[in-house]
């Protein structure tokens, strides 16, 4: 039916939109390793020197492992809420979809009994 379709292309809509979503965020969580990688190899012992000196440098260090910690968290927590409101829309549309069947299936009963 008419209706079933559409919700049907509502979730094939929703899960690319997920799989979308999912690609960028996990995408930015591996810029950010690399990013966190390359001054953890790049920097090691002279970044370790600078921050102990407490230089502007030493601080701009800290800043961006600071920031690479708080984007992964942030990208981490945003993807657990876009799958929980994945999760409701579906569940919404198997609902509209059950509700509308089980109105047909009383339209036609009703109708036989007129």
């Amino acid at each position: 039916t008419a209706p079933a379709q559409g919700a049907q292309q509502v979730r094939a809509r929703s899960r690319r939109s997920v799989s979308r979503v999912t690609s960028s965020i996990t995408s930015a969580m591996k810029a950010g390793a690399v990013v966190a990688a390359l001054l953890g190899v790049c920097g090691g012992a002279v970044a370790e020197k600078v921050r102990e000196a407490a230089n502007p440098l030493g601080t701009v260090l800290s800043l961006i492992d600071e920031l690479t910690a708080k984007t992964i968290k942030e990208g981490e927590a945003e993807a657990k809420a876009y799958a929980q409101y994945f999760e409701w829309c579906d569940d919404t549309a198997k609902n509209g979809e059950h509700a509308v069947k089980t109105a047909t299936d009383q339209k036609a009963k009703l109708e036989a009994k007129i």
